[in-house]
């Protein structure tokens, strides 16, 4: 996994265009999804609901801000450079330094703290190895990242137990395919689920959908302080799709987050007629392929309706292709598997 550092110049140029971030500070274990109020140079204003989340007595409090942008995974240390007493609070974070590194997820990762027990796949002897203390810190669909202070090899295979808080356990074996040294006696992994059986599935399954729950909930905070603080936002949104069933995931998404105005529409030549009487604040195009009429759309919906926002849904295979320079620009598209809070962030905004 390669780590690079982000200047001052580029971190001011992403975050001017993200809504939503990941926070922990040092006295909690626990990332939490907050929204951003303001964004400058060297520091960054956040919402936090103070009667769900603990902030550190001090200002000058250490705190921990990460989000995904653009194939990235974005981490940020910081401080507490002041704090209102507003509820909800705006918490100022100066910043102290930052990296990224390549993160392409196909499933949303949630940011946990559950204790589990691991132990190294037996290679053809009979006694089994004994079970060792881990804790996992992110778990998806797919896999896990967790901490212990027994050292594993790369590529090797485990059997987990995990214990999530319904008392639920959850068994299955994974294979080891990122390993960091900590320090401090501890290693962080990264591993992929494999050879879970069906009933550890339908229990992970029910355990994420609570984690997505808590996390959907955690966006309304955004919509109560533009509900309170006389904003005023136009929440209607029109999504042309392709395939009406390929759009599920995003109406699914819409729906979440508290969408409660939106349209479907699948033939693409009826676009000037929907706009110019609905006026929507938000076009989303979620198609398949880049043919001539989709091209035309895009084209014709920003000629037509320069002051409509579009939003452009396509599948990563079409990310090379070169005509999506001059059609569209980077914040304006986004490549489907959905991955991280990506889809979130650019949404929320018009809610």
């Amino acid at each position: 996994m390669s780590v690079i550092s982000v200047s001052k110049e580029e971190l001011f140029n992403v975050m001017q265009y993200t809504n939503l971030v990941r926070v922990r500070f040092e006295n909690d274990d626990v990332w939490t999804v907050l929204p951003i109020l303001y964004a400058g140079e060297d520091q960054v204003d956040i919402l936090v609901d103070a009667s769900k989340i603990t902030l550190p007595g001090d200002v000058c409090g250490k705190a921990v801000i990460k989000f995904q942008r653009k194939g990235y995974e974005y981490i940020i240390n910081g401080h507490i450079d002041n704090k209102s007493e507003d509820a909800p609070a705006t918490v100022t974070i100066k910043y102290i330094d930052a990296k990224k590194y390549y993160n392409l997820r196909k499933h949303i990762r949630f940011d946990v703290n559950i204790n589990s027990r691991i132990k190294e796949k037996d290679a053809g002897q009979k006694c089994e190895s004994s079970w060792k203390e881990a804790t996992v810190r992110n778990i998806s669909k797919g896999g896990a990242m967790f901490v212990s202070n027994v050292k594993l090899d790369f590529n090797s295979m485990i059997d987990m137990k995990l214990y999530f808080d319904s008392s639920k356990e959850f068994v299955t074996s994974a294979k080891i395919l990122r390993v960091s040294e900590l320090g401090n006696g501890e290693f962080g992994y990264g591993v992929q689920f494999a050879g879970m059986s069906k009933e550890n599935w339908d229990i992970l399954n029910t355990e994420l959908l609570k984690f997505e729950e808590k996390y959907f909930k955690s966006l309304s905070i955004f919509r109560e302080y533009k509900r309170t603080s006389d904003m005023r936002f136009d929440t209607k949104i029109v999504i042309f799709s392709s395939d009406i069933d390929e759009s599920y995931d995003i109406r699914e998404s819409l729906i979440k987050l508290g969408a409660e105005n939106f349209d479907v529409i699948n033939n693409f030549k009826f676009y000037f007629d929907y706009l110019t009487e609905e006026k929507p604040k938000l076009v989303i195009i979620d198609t398949n392929t880049l043919n001539d009429e989709v091209v035309d759309t895009v084209r014709n919906i920003k000629t037509d309706f320069p002051d409509m926002h579009v939003q452009i849904i396509l599948p990563i295979e079409l990310m090379e292709e070169d005509i999506l320079g001059t059609l569209a620009t980077e914040d304006e598209i986004l490549f489907k598997p959905l991955i991280y809070n990506e889809f979130e962030d650019r949404i929320i905004k018009y809610l």
